[in-house]
């Protein structure tokens, strides 16, 4: 059983690229700068829901398997102000995929074109204009990291793009 991309990015809630072995879900449209970055209670739900869907077999709390593919939701880090990003979200072998909040996502698209401000601003937007994530937070944790100068340099452009894209398609969107 294979995960499509266009597949997956067709649900409302949901958002991936094939870079990546992550999927993440839409959060909410309003963060504040001490948010706990961990996928809540529904954002799992509708996971678990979604993926049984596909023929998937919840093996445990936070594996769900398929015939080739393992889905993981990993436990959530349980400092507040520290990134949930592991190398391994940088890795696509196409059989393990992680269920990610939309700020561990934006990470990993800032950490996957390091060095490319073009293509890290145009594959951050992209994941804004499905699900917004918490652009201050990401930029506060990424203190003493390989993305703390690009998250500093895109942190007003990206404020404005959000707000912007909120603003026009997610006024009345409610967290899961």
């Amino acid at each position: 059983m294979l995960l499509s991309i266009e597949q997956i990015n067709r649900d409302k809630h949901l958002y991936a690229v094939a870079e990546l072995p992550l999927i993440t879900i839409y959060d909410d449209n309003w963060f504040v700068r001490n948010d706990y970055d961990v996928l809540s209670f529904g954002q799992r739900q509708y996971l678990v829901n979604y993926f049984t869907k596909q023929g998937f077999v919840q093996k445990r709390g936070q594996l769900l398997s398929g015939e080739k593919v393992d889905i993981h939701l990993p436990k959530p880090n349980r400092l507040l102000a520290m990134s949930g990003f592991e190398q391994q979200y940088l890795v696509n072998q196409n059989q393990d995929i992680y269920c990610v909040t939309p700020t561990v996502f934006a990470e990993a698209l800032f950490r996957l074109y390091l060095g490319d401000q073009d293509s890290q601003l145009c594959a951050v937007k992209a994941l804004i204009d499905k699900c917004p994530y918490n652009i201050e937070w990401l930029r506060d944790v990424s203190v003493n990291t390989d993305i703390e100068q690009v998250t500093i340099e895109t942190y007003h452009d990206l404020m404005r793009y959000q707000k912007r894209v909120v603003e026009k398609s997610f006024k009345r969107k409610k967290a899961l």
